[in-house]
């Protein structure tokens, strides 16, 4: 009888150990990119939600300014009230939000000016707002204006 010694082909456990080391390797890195691009996501949405924000604040105030004949700033309440003599609608500026009886815009508001037929005023009667906001650069500022009719100077 003849015996026939057959190695059996297997991975030797330092093979073994390799494989699951660069395993790991490329799973935490895979895990570790994963978390980074969550990170961006969540910021896009969260500066698309912002920017969407003021889109809409610029909107409302346009076709406000627009739609009322009269829009006065009272610098004491922090309030600009846009009137006709059948409604208004009044905007309320806090730190962190402004706010209508229509909806809550949750930006902050770095500054803002008030003009009257271009010239800057600090309280009563306006036709132009300028605001800037935090959280986004110089050019991102909002600026409103009423057209007027021109024959009220005449």
């Amino acid at each position: 009888m003849h015996i026939v010694a057959h190695k059996i082909k297997a991975f030797t456990l330092t093979e073994v150990i390799v494989v699951l080391a660069i395993s790991t390797i490329v799973a935490g890195l895979a895990f570790t990119v994963l978390g980074i691009v969550q990170r961006n996501m969540r910021s896009i949405g969260d500066n698309y939600e912002y920017k969407t924000q003021m889109q809409s604040l610029e909107t409302a105030l346009s076709i406000d300014f627009n739609t009322f004949p009269t829009a006065i700033w009272h610098p004491k309440d922090d309030i600009v009230k846009v009137s006709s003599p059948i409604d208004e609608r009044i905007y309320q500026f806090y730190t962190d939000s402004i706010v209508t009886d229509i909806e809550t815009y949750p930006l902050k508001i770095r500054e803002k000016t008030f003009y009257l037929e271009g010239k800057l005023v600090n309280s009563g009667k306006i036709d132009a707002i300028k605001i800037t906001f935090y959280n986004t650069r110089a050019l991102h500022r909002l600026f409103v204006f009423k057209y007027n009719d021109p024959t009220i100077h005449f």
